[in-house]
């Protein structure tokens, strides 16, 4: 009998083929939404166009995966790691992000993101966004506050806070014009 253990191994391959086959064998199991796969490596994974609805990916690493086209509809991404993802045309309805780590990832096209869920991610820092513009620092998110401060930008200069994040003093002002009634901003 194939252990859960063995299929995480699986899940890293390089073959995409190999990796959707193991993601339903995931699922026949239950270990996709059980939390078997809380916590783990994934980081350059292979999912394109994985089905992940409800699964629990709690704190996985998935630095630089390739997620596009994955459907993460349900699915727990607390506290995951997504910094440079490629996540371009996923579904992101009703996921819960709660502190993830999207530095840099690519959310091109990504579908049902809504501004509840970004803010209440970690880092959006230098992130593409849904639209094809790179972040605009709207959400004010600690992860991005606490980088900025590490590198010794003055958070509350709107001048520096947007030459850090990349963009025009108009783009960020915008931004936070337009975070007035999120929840959670």
């Amino acid at each position: 009998m194939v252990t859960v253990m063995e299929l995480i191994r699986k899940l890293r391959n390089p073959e995409n083929k190999t990796v959707l086959q193991t993601i339903e064998v995931l699922r026949v199991r239950g270990w996709l939404e059980d939390g078997s796969l809380k916590g783990i490596i994934l980081c350059h994974a292979h999912l394109q166009g994985a089905d992940l609805l409800k699964a629990d990916l709690t704190k996985v690493d998935l630095h630089q995966a390739h997620l596009e086209g994955v459907n993460l509809s349900m699915a727990n991404l607390s506290g995951a790691k997504l910094a440079r993802a490629n996540m371009e045309d996923a579904n992101l309805s009703n996921a819960i992000i709660e502190g993830v780590d999207f530095f840099k990832a690519n959310l091109l096209g990504v579908c049902n993101l809504t501004d509840e869920q970004c803010a209440r991610a970690k880092r959006l820092y230098g992130a593409t966004m849904p639209d094809g513009n790179i972040y605009d620092g709207r959400y004010n998110l600690e992860g991005d506050l606490e980088f900025a401060r590490w590198g010794r930008v003055d958070v509350d200069d709107p001048q520096a806070i947007a030459y850090f994040l990349g963009i025009s003093l108009e783009t960020y002002q915008r931004g936070q014009e337009m975070k007035v009634g999120i929840t959670g901003a």
